[in-house]
């Protein structure tokens, strides 16, 4: 019970702090092809974690392994498959505020860089990756379509309920390679 009121105090605190930011002019056909550094913030279960095998092995292909940040749960890093090579930044429930809201430490750590794309692999919605992701300040935020996703994320792929987790991660890679 006090879990939705305080992810729905979350959400408000999002809206807020977020509420002045404008949103840059994105150009979706060269926008993934032009990128030079990429945020992926993984999914925060370990069903989730374990099914990104194909996304890993794209961003992999794609660009640089030093040139892709990955953002996970301390908790379900062991259920990640080979990200060996890639920047790896954790955190844990005490980086959190009582909000699910991401604590100034954690924030700072993840805005050492810049970045051009931001990826939430969560299938639904968790608002500490949301507000990384839409934070990270990225032109590019993708993600699934979800509830309360239009406020963090401008790229949005909708994929059916009754698909498997590894379904919706390919459905989103061919989405992604269109451009």
């Amino acid at each position: 019970m006090f879990e939705t009121t305080r992810i729905r105090i979350g959400k408000w605190y999002a809206r807020i702090h977020f509420r002045g930011n404008a949103e840059p002019l994105v150009h979706f056909n060269d926008a993934i092809s032009r990128a030079k550094r990429v945020l992926v913030l993984l999914p925060e279960s370990e069903q989730g974690a374990s099914s990104i095998e194909s996304v890993l092995r794209f961003f992999r292909q794609r660009f640089h392994t030093n040139r892709v940040l990955l953002v996970a749960r301390k908790e379900i890093t062991s259920s990640l498959p080979q990200y060996q090579g890639f920047e790896l930044l954790t955190y844990t429930a005490e980086d959190l505020n009582t909000w699910f809201v991401p604590r100034p430490e954690l924030l700072r750590r993840m805005k050492k860089s810049t970045f051009d794309i931001a990826f939430d692999l969560n299938i639904g919605f968790e608002l500490p990756s949301a507000f990384l992701c839409r934070e990270s300040k990225a032109p590019l935020r993708v993600s699934f379509a979800k509830a309360h996703a239009d406020y963090f994320y401008n790229f949005q792929v909708r994929t059916t309920p009754t698909q498997s987790l590894m379904q919706s991660y390919l459905k989103l890679l061919k989405c992604v390679e269109m451009f």
